[in-house]
């Protein structure tokens, strides 16, 4: 009897005392190179995206994280445990770590919670944690996206979880492991739990979920891995919706859709679902099905992702980044709604017709909240209405209405209805089948936004 009360309470203290380290209090931003690169990286090509984080205005408006993924180290680890960086990363972990620092950038970090990481070319960190953690830390680390690789055992013989702990414990004990390393350093790292969310039952069961995601993880990932396109970037955005109440989001904990593709056409996950790269090769030139998007579909991307709150992380090679990708990621109305403190995750308020979206959250201080309109549909145009009181304003109120993409006030308007109404438009774009409206007033005294964070 005392034996199983001492197993009880060591599979309970982690879920309670994980994560403590009060960071991320707002969604984390920043830049990773998995999307761009794939294994194909190195400390000059990581050196080169983080001066372009700074020399295109990107790390003023946020993104300060730089992320190196996998492939970084050798397969095999040095006679004391630790893991050794490959040629690729010859001046060593802590030399990259102070080049970003002096940047006033900070230090992401890969790894993974099983025997290897996702491509099988270094080692995992499962039964390392504690030397891993001290050696991410004395690099200078603020950052560790912890993948979920080599852990399929446990997809299928969960009930054998137990007696092969503590040796090699299931899933739900080893990202709390490495929480607990994390913040033993005295590190201040934020802790981001890559782990498939099949592990943890909600692909079947949403109910399987709850707060103790959060509690020991500052994010973790909600959908499959990122693949170019406007069809697929909404798909993903609806992932956070779905299990928005199994794990809610808020300050400290986030769910993170890992990189956003806005300017990426060569997406190395979508590559591998096509073609037979070995993990090395370069990926310049590989179109990834038709990835580009409009830059009105990219700005509907970029104001659902803020509007979610999910964490920012640029997954396109920022040294070519430019154009109508580049404003909208540097977008400070938009940014600032992914950033305002009160950290309400936005969620899907209403589905008024096939394709038609209406997003909302509220935002810090009195009566202040944020709307995304969309028309999703591959062709044609719509109006769309949104009550106010739908997003807490009470009736007879008067709203003022600001259009983060215009950059300016369009009205102020009472709280009956806020619609999209074509046929009054004097200047719109059609474009996909997702109009802009330009101009915002008509004769019944109504607003008017679509496709837009008001």
């Amino acid at each position: 009897m005392a034996h199983r009360c001492v197993a009880q309470c060591l599979l309970l203290l982690p879920l309670v005392t994980a994560l403590r380290n009060g960071l991320d209090l707002v969604p984390p931003m920043g830049w990773s190179n998995w999307e761009n690169s794939g294994c194909n990286v190195n400390e000059t090509y990581i050196r080169a995206n983080a001066d372009a984080l700074v020399a295109k205005g990107l790390a003023e408006v946020g993104y300060t994280i730089v992320e190196v993924d996998d492939c970084w180290a050798e397969l095999q680890r040095n006679s004391t445990g630790h893991l050794v960086p490959n040629a690729n990363f010859s001046s060593g972990m802590g030399a990259l770590g102070s080049y970003l620092h002096a940047r006033n950038l900070k230090f992401g970090m890969y790894s993974s919670a099983g025997v290897h990481c996702c491509q099988h070319t270094m080692p995992g960190s499962l039964g390392y944690e504690w030397i891993d953690a001290q050696s991410f830390a004395a690099w200078g680390v603020d950052f560790l996206k912890y993948d979920g690789c080599f852990m399929e055992e446990f997809a299928s013989v969960e009930q054998d979880a137990q007696r092969r702990f503590p040796f090699s414990p299931p899933p739900v004990l080893r990202y709390p492991i490495m929480a607990m390393a994390l913040n033993k350093t005295g590190r201040p790292i934020s802790f981001m739990c890559n782990f498939p969310w099949q592990f943890w039952g909600l692909d079947k069961d949403q109910a399987m979920g709850g707060i103790w995601v959060s509690e020991m993880c500052n994010s973790w990932r909600v959908a499959g891995d990122p693949q170019p396109g406007f069809s697929n970037a909404l798909g993903y955005v609806r992932s956070v919706d779905k299990y928005a109440d199994a794990v809610p989001s808020g300050p400290g904990g986030w769910a993170t859709l890992d990189a956003i593709e806005i300017g990426n056409n060569a997406s190395f996950d979508a590559f591998m679902s096509n073609g037979s790269w070995d993990g090395h090769g370069p990926l310049s030139g590989v179109e990834a099905g038709g990835g580009g998007m409009t830059a009105l579909q990219e700005q509907a991307v970029f104001s659902l992702y803020a509007i979610v709150k999910t964490p920012l992380f640029i997954g396109t090679d920022l040294t070519k980044l430019s154009g109508h990708s580049l404003e909208a990621y540097l977008n400070k109305d938009a940014i600032a709604v992914h950033q305002d403190p009160l950290g309400d995750a936005g969620r899907l308020l209403a589905t008024p017709a096939d394709g038609i979206e209406v997003w909302g959250c509220q935002l810090q201080g009195k009566a202040r909240a944020a709307a995304v309109l969309l028309n999703a549909n591959p062709a044609g145009t719509t109006n769309i209405s949104l009550s106010f009181e739908l997003m807490g304003f009470m009736r007879g109120s008067q709203v003022v209405v600001y259009d983060v993409w215009q950059h300016q006030e369009i009205g102020t308007y009472p709280c009956l209805l806020y619609t999209s109404d074509a046929a009054d438009e004097e200047d719109s774009v059609d474009l996909g089948g997702r109009r802009i409206i330009k101009k915002k007033k008509n004769t019944n005294n109504n607003a008017r936004v679509h496709n837009e964070i008001a």
